[in-house]
């Protein structure tokens, strides 16, 4: 503020002096610090000549449009309307006083889509992931450019809240320079995959809650043994959990002796590979989950009361719904959440994030970066409220300062999928809070309780994660897409063909692939910018 001050205080000085203006009239006492006004006429010595208007903006007389990708999850109804037109983008368009629209991508599908659209030219100014690693691969492509002189520039909203949580910017740099906005996390979007199972079927044959992988693979047997037309295991973070139970998630480094190893190669995922052969050959899972893209055989199977194990998400919008739904059309059912198993590398949490939300990026092409920033700014200051919560008296009330649902259906319809387009929060929660949010029916107060019990059992295990942020290079990128390219086809080589092929076969044509691709020279590029930056992890 000082320096602004005394730069609108020299520039005063120098046009005083050019209208020879009595120079007591310019003291430091009348300076606006927005710098933004001209002169009052009426001072003594004044003319009628009003100092030079600042210069122009190059972006003032560019349409405020700006384009803004999101994740499709097929929530929206017929008479809501669609991901790109519905009642909140016309809200969105009114409140913040910018031209928005929505180019939607099926969440399962999200990055290859945005790679066609990069690809074609088509890609939406603002391209955001959840994925720093898919981040760090568009910096190396060259897909999206720096926004650090965009927000010193033009952002006040955010920039401030940047300044009040500087722990964000680590995740935001590459090479030196920001290259996505964020918010923080809140303890509930930091949990995120874990796992659900039915009590009442636990409690009917007389088990005990599974508490290693061979003992979760022996309940699942039992249930299709003895539930009939049921599906064992379902669910849509599926390899994602068998992955993270082995401390193996096949776009991450891990620190193995002091050094760095990529997670496929290791022989833990070569095991996730045989467990996903073991439980398909054995029938616990749905023969067709390998091309249920969008997830809804598993969403069935499970509502309908037809599977015993959830891999999903501790919670989120779609596992509520899968949740309630379960329990609405049987009263008899009890999902419960269920704890990480052991398996022989020890106990390690299903996925969580890190303090980074989504990461937003600025498409290299785009036409009007300043509406860009003027967007973020309204976001964080107060547009993410109304979009997560829906209007007060019409979705909400609030109690003790908490947003309380006023009907858990009508919510779902009208405001569950709003919580896309809330792409910056500047939000706070407390663990009790979920139980003052729910809605006051039945239903929704008893998987409120649940929620919390699913909260406080995802967090008993910590998500490996050897380092904050993994390491982006041009040359590592490259070959990790290429890799998992080759990982997906051996998956479901070594699934519908189990009969020829196992994990340990996988395993070994992971690693041909990766050395042929170039991984050793990926390894030494790791180890080095680990041993540059281990002091700072």
């Amino acid at each position: 503020m000082k320096k602004t001050k005394k730069r609108w205080i020299t520039a005063l000085l120098s046009a005083c002096l050019a209208m020879v203006v009595v120079l007591s009239a310019c003291s430091q006492d009348s300076a606006d610090p927005g710098g933004g006004d001209a002169p009052d006429d009426n001072v003594a010595g004044g003319t009628n000549d009003n100092p030079p208007a600042a210069a122009e903006d190059k972006y003032d007389n560019v349409p405020k449009k700006i384009s803004v990708s999101m994740f499709d999850r097929g929530q929206v109804s017929s008479d809501e309307g669609t991901y790109e037109e519905n009642r909140w983008v016309k809200w969105i368009r009114e409140q913040s006083g910018i031209d928005v629209s929505f180019v939607p991508v099926p969440r399962n599908q999200a990055q290859e889509k945005f790679n066609v659209l990069v690809a074609s030219g088509q890609a939406p100014d603002l391209l955001w992931e959840y994925d720093r690693n898919y981040i760090g691969t568009l910096v190396t492509q060259g897909v999206i450019q720096p926004i650090d002189e965009y927000i010193e520039k033009y952002s006040t909203s955010y920039k401030k809240y940047l300044e009040e949580n500087p722990e964000l910017k680590p995740y935001l740099t590459f090479d030196g320079k920001m290259y996505a906005a964020t918010s923080k996390r809140t303890l509930f979007t930091i949990a995120n995959h874990g796992m659900w199972i039915r009590q009442d079927w636990l409690d009917k044959l007389n088990l005990k809650t599974p508490t290693t992988i061979d003992e979760l693979v022996q309940v699942a047997q039992a249930f299709k043994e003895n539930i009939p037309g049921s599906v064992p295991i379902v669910g849509y973070t599926t390899i994602d959990i068998y992955a993270a139970l082995y401390g193996a998630i096949y776009t991450d480094w891990y620190l193995e002796d002091g050094k760095m190893v990529y997670g496929p190669t290791t022989d833990r995922f070569g095991d996730v590979i045989e467990l996903e052969r073991k439980v398909y050959e054995l029938g616990l899972v749905d023969k067709e989950y390998l091309t249920d893209k969008d997830n809804q055989r598993a969403i069935q199977l499970w509502v309908t009361g037809k599977a015993g194990i959830c891999m999903c998400q501790w919670s989120g919008s779609k596992t509520d719904i899968m949740m309630t739904d379960l329990m609405k059309n049987d009263p008899e059912a009890k999902p419960v959440p269920l704890e990480s198993v052991a398996t022989p590398y020890g106990t390690f949490g299903t996925y969580q994030e890190t303090p980074a939300f989504m990461y937003i990026t600025f498409n290299k092409d785009m036409k009007n970066p300043k509406a860009a920033v003027e967007y973020l700014d309204w976001m964080i200051e107060k547009g993410w409220r109304t979009l997560v919560y829906g209007t007060e008296g019409v979705h909400h009330k609030l109690v003790d300062g908490v947003a309380q649902k006023l009907d858990a259906d009508q919510f779902k319809k009208e405001v569950s999928y709003a919580n896309e387009y809330a792409i910056l929060r500047n939000e706070t929660v407390k663990p009790e809070d979920l139980i003052i949010a729910a809605a006051p029916d039945e239903i929704s107060q008893k998987y409120a309780n649940l929620r919390a019990q699913a909260l406080e059992t995802v967090m008993k295990h910590e998500f490996r994660r050897d380092f904050p942020y993994q390491p982006s290079f041009a040359e590592i990128n490259e070959i990790k897409a290429s890799l998992k390219t080759t990982i997906d086809e051996l998956r479901a080589k070594v699934v519908m063909q189990g009969g020829t092929y196992n994990g340990k076969w996988a395993l070994e044509e992971i690693r041909k692939e990766w050395k042929r691709l170039g991984g050793e020279e990926a390894e030494k590029l790791a180890q080095e910018w680990y041993d540059q930056n281990k002091a700072n992890f």
